[in-house]
């Protein structure tokens, strides 16, 4: 479960980004939210995915309001969120498999669960024998699936995507469909900001538009 109350957030020259915005998406929905550029995408990503806090409102996460959490839940918390920027976040010095892996490393997981994972996950993606490569030896379309990759192998609860569709390949966003149709069966909350994927295999709760500092829904699934 995702909800905003008079969610309100500021650039660097205090400027309002977005203002009071009210939004409740359930737990195991997928959502878009779209608009221009410079309109707020990332900055609302960054404030549901606990990076930076809003400047006025409340934002509340599986049924917690961060605004009372301590340092440590608030740690807690981030583990169950998967995030995919648009800028590509790895760590030079980490291979490859490292870089997937380490959110479960956070998560302490043992050796077993993380080969599990890869080997559920890797194939799928067509990234088996690239787990040893340094992440700048990879293309860009490498890089994403890797992203997307890192994101998701240790399931996370809430999912974020940042422009993440924007000129991927018609065939790589087929692999991703099917893999964010089955995490949102398994009860993960998954919003696509920015473009959509292709096709309509995907079926959105809701779509937003950020328009005059607010969303605004431009599209609720029929039931």
């Amino acid at each position: 479960m995702i909800r905003l109350e008079n969610f309100t957030i500021t650039d660097n020259r205090k400027r309002e980004i977005l203002k009071d915005v009210n939004i409740f998406i359930p737990s195991g929905s997928i959502v878009s939210i779209d608009g221009d550029q410079s309109k707020g995408k990332t900055s609302l990503l960054k404030a549901i995915g606990l990076v930076n806090k809003p400047n006025k409102g409340s934002v509340y996460l599986l049924g917690k309001n961060v605004k009372k959490l301590n340092r440590n839940e608030i740690s807690d918390l981030r583990r169950e969120i998967g995030i995919v920027y648009q800028e590509n976040n790895f760590f030079e010095d980490f291979d490859l498999e490292l870089n997937i892996t380490y959110p479960l490393v956070l998560k302490r997981g043992n050796k077993k669960d993380i080969d599990l994972a890869l080997r559920e996950l890797i194939p799928w993606l067509s990234l088996e024998g690239l787990m040893k490569k340094s992440i700048l030896e990879l293309s860009n379309a490498e890089l994403k699936l890797a992203q997307f990759a890192r994101a998701i192998i240790g399931r996370p609860r809430i999912l974020l995507l940042d422009n993440f569709f924007l000129d991927l390949e018609k065939n790589i966003q087929s692999k991703i469909n099917y893999l964010i149709i089955a995490l949102n069966k398994i009860g993960t909350s998954v919003l696509i900001f920015g473009p959509k994927p292709l096709g309509d295999k995907i079926k959105f709760y809701k779509k937003y538009s950020i328009n005059s500092k607010n969303l605004i829904e431009t599209q609720k699934e029929k039931e």
